[in-house]
């Protein structure tokens, strides 16, 4: 075991159902008493499960149930705990809490961010925040004393809900990292319900393709994220999901995709001319407070 969690290589095939989000987090941290409480609470596992109902029995999309928010939030600590050694979270850097605050914040918008979907796959986003609100609420009242520093961490944790849509610009570099740890949920195992179901399209075939999502520490960038496929039809998730929220997630000049087809090494500049993508670009880039 790695001090990331799961030792994984370009390789393997990411095994989904073996993902557990304490294996990063320290004994006696409020990351981990959140995570504990989110993970045996019979309402938000009820609210995921409900989610994935919408999402692949009635939508035929992609899971967005208990395992998603698991791997998402797997993802977004291990994002987290490689730029911390190089970014100051904004709930450090505007004097507000301490970087276990940031890592609660983290995982609470991240595990949370899809149960919106319980209501509809329209703004869900929305919907996350009006459940999450009051699940959230009691916990973090009994985490912190202090009513208004608990307040704080809850605005935190709904911008990071709110700031997942693809459209939305991160203002924080915790809800940037919730986007990416979201974004970087793109192996087989997402799709292969609705694609067994006959859900045939170029988002399930390109889904099928991709084997494994490596998030390590880059050379030239603070953050390197592999996306390792068996074929060249999975560029098109790299760039309809992946891409896409790096570009609002505030972190686009920080990020490195490194996209791999059977171990070779492909340009994705190259692609894009195939796949005919068209991307404007956002509002400016957070500014991150670097350490």
């Amino acid at each position: 075991m790695s001090p990331w969690g799961l030792v994984m290589n370009e390789h393997q095939v990411f095994n989904r159902d073996e993902v557990t989000v304490s294996d990063l987090l320290e004994p006696n941290s409020k990351a981990l008493e959140m995570y504990q409480y989110l993970k045996n609470s019979p309402k938000v596992q009820s609210y995921l499960r409900t989610a994935n109902r919408m999402a692949v029995s009635r939508l035929g999309y992609t899971d967005h149930g208990p395992v998603h928010a698991e791997v998402a939030t797997w993802n977004a600590i291990k994002i987290f705990n490689i730029l911390d050694d190089t970014f100051r979270p904004n709930v450090v850097a505007e004097g507000i809490g301490d970087t276990d605050d940031a890592r609660l914040i983290v995982l609470a918008s991240t595990y949370l961010h899809d149960i919106g979907m319980t209501v509809h796959r329209e703004e869900h986003y929305q919907a996350s925040l009006q459940l999450a609100v009051p699940i959230l609420e009691p916990k973090l009242e009994t985490m912190y004393s202090d009513v208004s520093l608990a307040t704080d961490i809850m605005s935190f944790i709904m911008h990071g809900i709110y700031s997942h849509d693809d459209d939305t610009q991160c203002l924080t570099l915790e809800a940037g990292i919730t986007k990416l740890g979201d974004g970087s949920d793109l192996t087989k195992g997402r799709t292969i319900v609705p694609y067994h179901k006959g859900k045939v399209d170029i988002h399930s075939v390109s889904a099928l393709a991709i084997n494994n999502v490596i998030v390590e520490k880059g050379k030239k960038k603070p953050l390197r994220i592999t996306v390792a496929m068996d074929n060249p039809a999975g560029v098109f998730q790299v760039q309809a999901v992946l891409e896409k929220k790096i570009r609002t997630s505030g972190l686009r000049d920080h990020v490195a995709i490194y996209v791999l087809v059977n171990g070779e090494r492909l340009v994705l500049s190259h692609v894009k001319r195939l796949f005919k993508v068209q991307i404007t670009d956002p509002p400016d880039d957070l500014k991150i407070e670097s350490k």
